[in-house]
């Protein structure tokens, strides 16, 4: 295989990551928009976050992602706290 096949391959991967990060972006919106407008159990926003967590290396994705964390903050500390820490452990490169 030669530079040329491979770079075509990681261009190809690159696209469709963009697609399912643009689809996981689309679904999430309006749950993240029914959480932040009510105060949702502890187990549906861990479970919610749990699974978002897959797809917060994308900057639009990962602004969902803090947007619940901040709205359940005051309400669910500890669990915050902890997905916070994990999303650190996950994509915090630094």
């Amino acid at each position: 295989m030669d530079i040329d096949n491979v770079v075509d391959m990681m261009k190809e991967m690159a696209s469709q990551l963009k697609k399912i990060n643009e689809n996981a972006y689309n679904q999430y919106k309006p749950i993240v928009s029914d959480l932040c407008s009510r105060v949702a159990p502890l187990d549906e926003v861990e479970h919610t976050l749990d699974r978002m967590l897959d797809f917060c290396g994308d900057d639009a994705f990962l602004g969902l992602f803090k947007d619940v964390c901040r709205y359940y903050f005051d309400i669910y500390p500890e669990m915050i706290a902890y997905q916070v820490n994990l999303y650190r452990e996950i994509w915090d490169t630094e």
